[in-house]
């Protein structure tokens, strides 16, 4: 994307949130700190082409600057973007996408070091919109001038590299420029490229939020590329970027490089949390946080400062209580104990060698669990046998030839129509289906049926599949005991107290609640 088509999606989003100010003929914007009109935030003017932007609880945000007759020009250096902002005649107002800055008190202006020729910096803004196009030779050199978001975007091409084994280095097709805002061509034209604008605006906004659904582990990185991403975090220390190699290092099992990273990000301004979270690793020597391959599941009560459980307490057949009285159950898997949650995924910690658990899922990240007491012997977890749900029911398949041929995914898919329509009851016997085959999707599903209906004899269905099976092994088992029925119930009948008469709104509003185990 050009510089020219990025800076008319950036003005366009400017006019659509916020207004501008009168042009009149501006004087010099004078160094100090611009507070902003709503809100808390700080807009520090440091010297004629350096400022950054505080607002308390996150990180600074760096800007290369450069004032033009009312036009101040700003480059965030940390996220990798620049935009055009309106001065006052007076030079002691801002207003643009920052929000409007009023100059609250002066300062003497620091000395502006001089860009290279041919460095990222001296076109800063050429450099920003060639970074999705730029090699990780290219992009190392300009973390090296000291540039976060060259620093990011090499440890995202990286992590983009090891989840698809190709160099992460081309345009984005979606976000290329269109013909129509190719300055000094026939095809140029004003009025058709803002229109082109806002339609690519939005679809790098909802690409943007589909990437922040989209799932999956991160993978884990090479060590060269661990060490490099360090290396560069510890000589251009940035909270945002040092933040990242943290987790990047925590995702491969490094977990004394994540407490360096985590340190650095907190030196460098990073938010409270990530302060806490390395002030927790802190407290942990260099050698007792080596990863240490678990042989069998933890057995008593632990708790932790930080993360979504504080307190786990495991006992026999890996039964997990969690602080409010949930009961999930654990599992090893890797050397690391896993503890399935309903929500599609899993719990994960880790063993160290100091004998503390360390969170590395997404919601108890750094937490560390400290052994508190409790039990001292648990017996050994109940290995569930579980059918893998097969896809063999194409899309452009009739999916109820598919169920009565015995093709489970037919069946799975009829179980969805019904619940995406709002008929759970209709749905019931299809996950129900699958459920008795030992499809564990199948049985979370129905005991979705009974969070929605408050059918009663949902649990006794489960039951009977479990007794059916005669091992204790059918995954009905699973689900029937680590599910708290009461709550679910009293949850189904709170929904029908609250919509009594929703049955024609239900599809939509069932179909926006669900998530459905495919």
């Amino acid at each position: 994307m050009s510089h020219s088509f990025r800076t008319r999606l950036l003005a366009l989003l400017a006019a659509l949130l916020l207004p501008t100010l009168p042009a009149m003929a501006a004087t010099p914007l004078a160094c100090g700190t611009y507070q902003a009109v709503d809100g808390g935030a700080r807009f520090i003017v440091e010297s004629t082409h350096q400022a950054v932007r505080i607002y308390d609880g996150q990180p600074p945000t760096r800007y290369l600057i450069r004032q033009q007759d009312q036009t101040l020009h700003a480059a965030d250096l940390s996220n990798g973007f620049s935009a055009d902002y309106t001065l006052s005649a007076d030079g002691k107002r801002i207003g643009g996408l920052l929000g409007d800055y009023v100059l609250e008190s002066t300062a003497r202006c620091n000395a502006s070091p001089t860009a290279p020729a041919n460095s990222c910096r001296a076109d800063i803004d050429g450099c920003m919109d060639s970074a999705y196009s730029a090699t990780p030779v290219q992009l190392k050199q300009w973390c090296q001038e000291d540039l976060p978001f060259a620093c990011e975007r090499l440890l995202s091409s990286y992590v983009e590299q090891a989840r698809t084994g190709q160099p992460s280095n081309l345009p984005e097709p979606d976000l290329a420029e269109p013909a129509v805002c190719r300055e000094g061509t026939p095809a140029f034209d004003e009025a058709a490229c803002r229109a082109a604008a806002r339609e690519v605006l939005g679809l790098a906004l909802a690409k943007a939020m589909a990437g922040t659904l989209a799932g999956g582990p991160a993978p884990a990185l090479p060590a060269v590329q661990l060490d490099e991403v360090l290396q560069l975090c510890r000589r251009h220390p940035d909270a945002g970027f040092c933040g990242k190699v943290a987790d990047a290092h925590l995702d491969a099992g490094r977990y004394p490089g994540a407490r360096e990273a985590l340190q650095q990000a907190c030196a460098a301004g990073g938010e409270e949390r990530t302060c806490r979270r390395a002030q927790v690793l802190a407290a942990v020597d260099v050698a007792d946080l080596a990863a240490v391959a678990a042989t069998a599941l933890p057995c008593g009560d632990y708790a932790a400062s930080s993360g979504l459980m504080d307190a786990l307490s495991f006992a026999d057949q890996g039964l997990v209580s969690m602080s409010g009285n949930s009961v999930l159950r654990a599992r090893l898997e890797g050397g690391a104990v896993r503890i399935r949650h309903d929500k599609g995924g899993d719990f994960v910690l880790q063993p160290l060698a100091s004998g503390q658990l360390l969170g590395v899922d997404e919601w108890n990240r750094y937490a560390l669990y400290q052994r508190t007491g409790g039990a001292t012997h648990c017996s050994a977890p109940v290995a569930y046998a579980e059918t893998p749900l097969q896809q063999d029911c194409p899309a452009g398949t009739d999916p109820q030839a598919c169920c009565a041929a015995g093709k489970l995914q037919g069946c799975n898919t009829l179980g969805h129509r019904k619940a995406l329509a709002g008929d759970w009851a209709g749905a019931a016997p299809y996950y129900q289906t699958l459920c008795r085959a030992g499809v564990r999707a199948g049985c979370e599903n129905l005991r979705s049926v009974y969070e929605h209906t408050g059918d009663e004899d949902i649990p006794g269905k489960l039951l009977a599949l479990c007794k059916q099976d005669g091992t204790g092994r059918h995954v009905a088992c699973d689900l029937y005991e680590t599910t708290d029925w009461a709550m679910l119930g009293m949850g189904a009948r709170r929904m029908q107290a609250v919509e009594p008469a929703a049955a024609d709104d239900a599809p939509a509003q069932a179909g926006n609640r669900t998530s459905h185990r495919k």
